[in-house]
């Protein structure tokens, strides 16, 4: 399923190389046809700003969105378990099912990582690959809605993975959670509290404290 592929690019940290190939991006997703009507269309136009746009402020805007603060975040356990301790434990249940399908976590990486993720779909069968979005789509869907109030085009490519999961979602409850959102952080002392983690994982990285090339999508062993 090579559309996943290409929305793990989409909403990796932006290099010139993905801007260069944004073209071939386009016509994978238009040839597998996974994705229709609005949600296609609106990603294809998003793409071509992207594809147009000063990589410096591309880069600039990925950092203001998914390095400072929660809202954003793209590591989803910290969306559903926040400080908790069973964080944790999804953490290496996740990662086990990616060493199924042949891919490790590097030193670095955390394995719900969203765009890491839709690796792994990407690879997996239809069930087994669309029942772990269908779970993951609540939450996705709550990021995508605050990305569309921000009137960041990123928007489109968290529209698209919802509509792929064929998850029903109430959209009044996606709202609800939007505005449930943690207030603006201001100052950089802020940001740190924001971004504390407990004891129990400590030295471990998150989307907060990494540089945004830190992060790079996994491989399965002899490449995808």
């Amino acid at each position: 399923m090579r559309s996943f592929r290409v929305l793990a690019h989409l909403l990796a940290y932006p290099e010139a190389e993905l801007q260069t190939h944004m073209g071939e991006l386009k016509t994978a997703l238009t040839d597998e046809a996974l994705l229709k009507g609005k949600p296609l269309k609106n990603l294809l136009g998003f793409m071509d700003e992207f594809a147009a746009m000063d990589l410096w402020v591309a880069q600039e805007e990925y950092v203001e969105l998914f390095d400072r603060g929660r809202a954003h975040c793209l590591h989803l356990f910290e969306h559903v378990h926040g400080e908790s301790r069973f964080r944790g434990q999804a953490m290496i249940e996740l990662a086990e099912r990616y060493k199924t399908k042949g891919i490790e976590i590097g030193t670095g990486e955390l394995p719900d990582y969203l765009p890491l993720m839709l690796e792994f779909i990407s690879i997996s069968g239809a069930d087994e690959g669309l029942d772990l979005l269908e779970q993951a789509a609540p939450v996705i869907a709550t990021i995508g809605e605050k990305l569309k109030r921000q009137k960041s085009g990123y928007s489109t490519v968290m529209a698209a993975i919802v509509a792929l999961s064929g998850a029903k979602i109430s959209q009044t409850d996606i709202q609800k959670a939007a505005d449930a959102a943690l207030p603006d952080i201001k100052t950089l002392d802020e940001l740190d509290e924001q971004w504390k983690e407990p004891e129990a994982f400590t030295g471990a990285p998150d989307c907060g404290t990494c540089e945004p090339n830190e992060t790079p999508i996994a491989q399965p062993n002899g490449g995808m």
